[in-house]
């Protein structure tokens, strides 16, 4: 039978930098742990008994000399302080994962005491996305508002604006953001970083952290379901009766896998991965798989349109395509930009009909890729599982041996919740596309 084990790493902080001082603890009464890419914040809520004693193997007064020398019972309230930084590290016979890393944001009750945390996006909270430069002569990354109540971005690319404003603050997390030019975004001074996400959020590019051996990687993106071109084709394929015909040059385009997206299809991956975290795991019914809910979903595309638009610094005539329903509602319509890297559309007749064409290609991938994740094929609902293999959301579990064989497959995870205590220790999966292989 396998042991349970876990690790509590609390720190002292300064400013929300977490410092050398820290506190571990090697027993915990209860964890629960929510995890999603679609929520901008992960939560975690821990049950303590309210004293410890300093002298126990279970405590270790992490940078302080002489910590266990003698038998000294403490209150925990002592040692889980609001904003403190927290690491939390789950599983079995000794193997420690991380499970979350954040802040703490509430300490209540006796008995037990509850600490309720949030990751690393609590950070983002309380940073203003404009930084003032100077406060009475002094430079404070916190901010406070300032006169001119708007800042406009006129190229606002998400990886340059959060690697600038994050990453000078020693923050205890990477980021890894989509390299594209998002056009003009106009930001209120008394606007958070995470407002700002928000914002991005109503354009289809998704904010949240992931978590990684080395820590917490802030990852946004506008692909976190991590379609390929050929499944935005394949898409287009079914669907093309719903959209005028675009001509077969365009077709051929979408359909053959050429990436004309470029950039702009960013998977929620990540530079940092280990193989602590293999973004991929296996799962049995019979087995491993202790109770479910699944249940299969077919796509589904409404009777809508969306419309895509691409802007031309040289032009004031975007180039345009709609996807769905030729007389359906329009139900959203995005914009996006040239980049600095792109020539813009060119002169001469062939030349311009060529770029159009190619562009055209990119918006309807860009449009599938919007109308896809709506509702996708794969399957709605959770499975519930032991701590290990260890899943995180946009990784990948394969299902096997199920009755329903409709059900047995590769999917991509969309939330994971965690629950590690006396009862043991269990993961809810909750499953979104499947995933071609």
């Amino acid at each position: 039978m396998l042991n349970l084990n876990s690790r509590i790493k609390v720190y002292e902080t300064k400013k929300l930098i977490p410092t050398s001082r820290y506190y571990e603890f090697n027993y915990v009464q209860n964890v629960t742990i929510s995890s999603s890419y679609k929520t901008l914040t992960d939560t975690a809520t821990i049950k303590m008994p309210k004293k410890v004693h300093t002298n126990l193997e279970g405590f270790n007064q992490g940078g302080f000399a002489n910590a266990n020398d003698r038998d000294e019972e403490k209150s925990i309230h002592d040692f889980f302080k609001l904003e403190n930084y927290i690491e939390i590290y789950l599983g079995y016979d000794g193997d420690y994962k991380p499970a979350f890393k954040g802040f703490i944001t509430s300490v209540k009750g006796d008995a037990p005491v509850t600490i309720t945390c949030e990751d690393a996006m609590y950070a983002c909270k309380k940073i203003k996305a404009v930084p003032n430069k100077i406060v009475e002569g002094i430079t404070n990354a916190f901010n406070v508002i300032t006169p001119n109540p708007t800042v406009t971005e006129e190229k606002f690319n998400p990886s340059d604006f959060f690697n600038k404003r994050l990453g000078a603050l020693a923050f205890p997390f990477k980021i890894n953001a989509l390299d594209e030019d998002l056009g003009a975004m106009l930001i209120k001074r008394d606007q958070s970083v995470c407002q700002v996400f928000e914002q991005l959020n109503k354009q289809g590019i998704y904010s949240f952290f992931k978590m990684e051996k080395l820590g917490p990687v802030l990852t946004i993106t506008n692909n976190p379901q991590q379609y390929g071109i050929k499944d935005l084709g394949d898409f287009i394929e079914r669907n093309f009766i719903k959209v005028p015909l675009a001509g077969p040059l365009i077709k051929k385009l979408i359909t053959t896998g050429l990436d004309v997206l470029g950039s702009q299809l960013s998977a929620a991956t990540s530079a940092f991965s280990s193989d602590q975290f293999l973004g991929k795991a296996k799962f049995r019914f019979h087995h491993n798989i202790i109770e479910d809910n699944l249940e299969v979903v077919e796509e589904a595309v409404k009777n809508t349109r969306i419309r895509v638009e691409k802007h031309f610094p040289d032009t004031n005539t975007p180039v345009q395509i709609e996807l769905g329903k030729s007389d359906g509602a329009l139900t959203k319509t995005y914009k996006l930009h040239a980049n600095g890297d792109d020539d813009g559309l060119p002169n001469k007749e062939v030349a311009f009909k060529k770029k159009v064409t190619e562009v055209a290609a990119e918006l309807y991938q860009y449009a599938a890729l919007r109308a896809i994740e709506k509702k996708p094929s794969g399957l709605k609902g959770s499975f519930t599982t032991f701590g290990e293999p260890f899943v995180r959301p946009t990784d990948k579990v394969i299902i096997e041996n199920a009755e329903d064989k409709e059900k047995n497959g590769t999917f991509q995870v969309e939330q994971v919740d965690r629950s590690f205590g006396t009862s043991g220790y269990r993961q809810q999966i909750y499953l979104g596309r499947r995933v071609t292989v």
